[in-house]
């Protein structure tokens, strides 16, 4: 997963949920967290994409990840 001033996406949308600006490794744990509480719930570490709807999903089970954000 990138997560770096570059990306864009990835920043935009972890800032928008977190509510505030964050550094590259603050967005890294961010979406690590999301991953692990996805984990919790569905047994697998979620392999996060945002489509282009802008849906955060899990492409491994396709589940909606909106409650884990």
């Amino acid at each position: 997963m990138q997560a770096c001033t570059r990306c864009g996406v990835w920043h935009t949308d972890a800032e928008k949920y977190a509510g505030h600006y964050l550094s590259c490794s603050e967005v890294k744990a961010y979406w690590g967290e999301v991953a692990l509480r996805h984990k919790e719930a569905a047994g697998h570490v979620a392999q996060i994409r945002i489509r282009k709807d802008g849906r955060v999903v899990c492409m491994k089970c396709n589940q909606d990840l909106t409650e884990h954000l």
